[in-house]
């Protein structure tokens, strides 16, 4: 298997992973969120300590992943707390079309075509469409606080995963470190300002898959795909995951799908099709 398809390949693990973390917040949501993003984080690095002198790279990369693990999950755990949870889900799954759009200010031998602008102009009609149907509007307007806060999510996470490639090649193991001050910055927050948590079986089991699955191993495998394989097909690719999370919010947490949210639905996933045009030519 040659490195791009064995990138690909990650990318479409960590994707399935990933559709799973709407579902599994959702279900955790009478948590506080600090300490579920804290918990979460520190499983996740105990995936790197059979590689810890690999897990602190240079202070400059380590407060910029820190940030972007940190700030992409403050933002989107905080748009579910404001937002109905389906169509603040909606919209945080536009960071792919925004790091389809991005690449070519970080890789200046790559190129965009009339489609990945079209899959774009798709994704942002079909943001109107949620943010004007959504179901469940309050005269306080709190649910566009949590419009907002995803809007944040989306522009957050692809300028953490293009921007990582301007720093020199580190291990892959470093998202470990990205993942342990994470984790210890979200529970001191905890300790600060939120209640103290009392816990259930089914809170530790979710949470030790939401801490393995979406917040450890996805994250390696992505690191992984964007170093190795191509942003603007990962980014296309990653279109399937606000399938599986909003399919996952309406049959697993039990949330309302919209006429709104299901065309809106397909049209910011209808992006994928016309971003996978890159694979015209290649033999993979």
């Amino acid at each position: 298997m040659t490195t791009e398809k064995r990138a690909l390949v990650m990318g479409m693990i960590t994707i399935l992973l990933w559709g799973s973390l709407a579902t599994f917040s959702n279900l955790l949501i009478h948590l506080p969120p600090f300490f579920t993003l804290g918990v979460s984080f520190l499983l996740g690095s105990l995936l790197s300590l059979r590689n810890m002198k690999e897990m602190f790279p240079s202070l400059k990369l380590l407060l910029f992943g820190t940030a972007g693990y940190f700030g992409y999950h403050f933002f989107l755990f905080y748009a579910f707390r404001f937002a109905p949870a389906v169509e603040a889900n909606l919209i945080n799954y536009m960071w792919p079309v925004l790091m389809v759009l991005l690449t070519p200010a970080f890789d200046k031998t790559a190129k965009l075509h009339w489609y990945h602008f079209l899959g774009a102009v798709l994704s942002v009609i079909g943001c109107v469409f949620l943010v004007s149907g959504a179901p469940g509007e309050s005269s306080s307007g709190q649910e566009y606080i949590g419009y907002i806060l995803a809007a944040l999510a989306a522009i957050t996470w692809p300028l953490y995963s293009l921007g990582k490639k301007k720093f020199p090649p580190t291990s892959v193991w470093s998202i470990g470190g990205f993942c342990l001050f994470s984790g210890i910055l979200c529970l001191f927050t905890h300790a600060a300002i939120e209640p103290r948590v009392s816990l259930v079986l089914p809170d530790m089991f979710m949470l030790l898959f939401m801490g393995l699955g979406p917040f450890g191993l996805a994250f390696y495998f992505w690191d992984s795909a964007t170093h190795h394989g191509d942003t603007r097909i990962l980014g296309a690719m990653a279109y399937l995951t606000p399938v599986i999370s909003t399919l996952g919010l309406v049959f697993f947490a039990g949330k309302d799908f919209s006429w709104s949210s299901f065309l809106a639905m397909i049209l910011i996933t209808g992006g994928a099709t016309l971003g996978l045009l890159d694979f015209r030519g290649r033999k993979q």
